[in-house]
């Protein structure tokens, strides 16, 4: 364990400023981002402390070398499913509402704030750790946010939003999918959830009161972790072109558990046919994966299936010869060596995807997902499914389309991984967070 992870200030010897770094540690998706980025602002020279009310992946950002000054456990009030809503896709709006009730938002606030003060913090870099919107904003400290670029309201009203499929139901579907969009566009840029716990405890500390939710997560300055061609948006006066740092993706670095491919995967993937790779992160959903694993084994084609931690290695199913079963894997390596790519719909795994240049079929757990699966599927370059309405025969028609028609998905995902940027989004971030504290100097 890191030396300095327990105590509740950090000893820093040089005279630059600190930023501090609140990431939802209960979520990858949400943590590599600050990871990476904290890493290359100290590669140019930063000092960066990690504050953390606790979650599965704060080994994460020790492993990366950065100090710990551990809180207490935001979602210690709900369920065990709760805290694993990231990954579940499901009662994620439910869990918010137990997670952020007016007394663990206060206490919360009251924790951080002494937190700040005690180590000096001139800037608050958050992802997803809501109760930093009140907090920093009450010690008189900037706070930059980092989300991802289908969560803001430019790409609400850009038109690009669809109707979650995980609400449809037997009577919506009559109703036109232009209507539903209309209806969930205007709804995610008027949305009021968590607004009145949250001014219950802003009012106290004279923080400007909360309009909406888009309120909460946005901050002084927002990251957005996505590129503008992909998204399909233009910048504007409170999403300044600069703030598009671009995307941020994993790689080998953060899972001590990824290796190189080994003999046997790199000869599963040179028999003769085609090659899938299906691979559903950290926010999969377990019978989902088996259900795919059951339908690709009754194929010709090679598959190699990555179960991460949706399965122990001793519940690794039995099936046909055509399924090589893998624990963990770089994704942006395997995808070399496919022809096709099986997933969901998180952020960083899209964009690898849109890196790789390989079609992919997309099957979201939520929203968020869903939005990024569609910013894919308008390139051309990739076919979304349903997680509440999945088929078997809908699954297999889908990959013998693409395959049908590969050269016209592998035109599109090439075209699409040149046109995106070069220089990692952490980069760009970090070069952003000096420019940012030379404006409060």
């Amino acid at each position: 364990m890191h030396k300095n992870k327990m105590k509740d200030t950090i000893r820093q010897d040089s005279e630059k400023p600190i930023i501090g770094f609140l990431p939802c540690f209960y979520s990858m998706g949400e943590t590599i981002p600050l990871i990476k980025i904290a890493k290359s602002y100290k590669d140019l020279g930063g000092r960066v402390i990690f504050f953390s009310h606790r979650g599965e992946y704060e080994h994460l950002a020790e492993e990366a070398g950065c100090d710990i000054i551990q809180l207490n456990d935001i979602l210690e009030n709900i369920s065990k499913e709760g805290k694993h809503m990231f990954k579940q896709g499901t009662g994620v709006v439910k869990n918010w509402k137990k997670a952020y009730t007016p007394k663990i938002i206060k206490k919360a606030v009251e924790e951080e704030i002494r937190a700040f003060t005690k180590n000096n913090i001139r800037l608050v870099v958050s992802s997803f750790n809501l109760t930093t919107s009140i907090s920093a904003r009450a010690a008189d400290i900037p706070i930059v946010t980092v989300v991802s670029g289908v969560t803001i309201p430019p790409y609400y009203e850009s038109g690009y939003i669809t109707f979650p499929v995980n609400y449809e139901y037997l009577f919506t579907k009559i109703f036109p999918s232009k209507i539903k969009n209309r209806l969930i566009q205007w709804i995610l840029l008027h949305n009021k959830m968590l607004v009145r716990a949250f001014n219950k405890i802003a009012k106290k500390y004279n923080v400007p009161l909360y309009k909406n939710f888009n309120d909460i997560i946005l901050g002084d300055h927002t990251f957005v972790c996505d590129d503008l061609t992909f998204l399909g948006i233009n910048p504007s006066k409170e999403f300044p072109r600069e703030n598009f740092i671009g995307p941020i993706v994993g790689g080998k670095t953060f899972d001590k558990k990824k290796i190189d491919m080994d003999l046997d995967l790199t000869a599963h993937l040179k028999k003769p046919g085609k090659s899938i790779v299906l691979i559903m992160g950290s926010t999969g959903a377990r019978p989902l994966f088996l259900e795919i694993v059951e339908v690709l084994s009754q194929t010709k084609y090679n598959v190699i299936a990555v179960y991460t931690n949706l399965l122990n290695k001793n519940e690794v199913p039995k099936t046909g010869d055509n399924i090589f079963f893998k624990d963990f894997v770089a994704l942006d390596e395997i995808l070399k060596k496919v022809d096709l790519a099986i997933t969901h719909g998180g952020r960083g795994t899209i964009y690898d995807i849109a890196y790789s240049g390989k079609p992919a079929i997309c099957i979201p757990m939520f929203m968020e997902h869903q939005g990024n699966v569609d910013n894919l599927v308008r390139q051309g370059s990739a076919v979304r499914l349903s997680k509440k309405f999945f088929k078997k025969e809908i699954l297999l028609q889908s990959i013998d389309n693409i395959f049908s028609n590969y050269d016209i998905y592998l035109k599109n995902a090439q075209q699409l991984s040149k046109s995106l940027q070069k220089e990692s989004g952490e980069k760009k971030a970090a070069k952003r967070l000096f420019k940012i504290m030379e404006l409060y100097q």
